[in-house]
């Protein structure tokens, strides 16, 4: 619990606290999960059998996920519809650390879920990892807010010019679709 929320008597409970931390962190290490969140979030009510054929996802694989979801609290499933569909809340994930305020939203984890058809972010990841592709997301909106041009941020990043400036130009395109679905954008670091 932070200072402020003690001084305002803003009680918090621990167990849903770090539930939410444990969610965003299996979204986080599951590119094919944050790709399926971000679709029906995105899509709002959807069918699953949609979510098979759009995702290219087994059958088995995306009642796996749904199910997860749905047990992470994040995912509602219509079951007296025919077919059934389901939505998904938007998430927000914030963390206070040594290093600052950490802001996590959904359009990290559409970043996150690209990798699996954006070649140019895939590969970045597979290269510098995900730590690297949330700073790269920092310094793709900065760029996008005019702070920074794309090689000072490359440079502030610790990649080579070039492979700074292919990643944002395939994350400005994420941040672009996220303003629709993505209510806590502006919270996004």
């Amino acid at each position: 619990m932070s200072i402020d929320n003690r001084i305002a008597g803003i009680q918090t409970d621990p167990e849903e606290t770090f539930n939410d931390f444990l969610t965003y962190a299996e979204l986080l290490n599951t590119p094919q999960l944050a790709q399926l969140y971000t679709f029906v979030l995105r899509d709002g009510s959807v069918e699953i059998e949609t979510i098979k054929a759009e995702l290219d996802i087994p059958h088995s694989t995306t009642y796996k996920y749904l199910g997860r979801l749905e047990e992470m609290g994040i995912l509602t499933r219509y079951d007296d519809e025919t077919p059934t569909t389901v939505t998904v809340e938007p998430i927000h994930l914030q963390l206070d650390t040594d290093h600052g305020v950490v802001t996590a939203t959904p359009v990290l984890l559409d970043a996150i879920g690209r990798q699996r058809d954006t070649e140019d972010i895939r590969v970045f990841v597979d290269r510098q990892g995900i730590p690297k592709l949330v700073a790269a997301l920092h310094y793709t909106l900065r760029i996008m807010d005019g702070d920074f041009t794309q090689r000072t941020a490359a440079n502030k990043l610790g990649v080579h010019p070039v492979e700074g400036m292919t990643v944002f130009t395939a994350l400005q395109d994420v941040i672009e679709e996220a303003a629709e679905y993505d209510p806590y954008l502006d919270q996004a670091n």
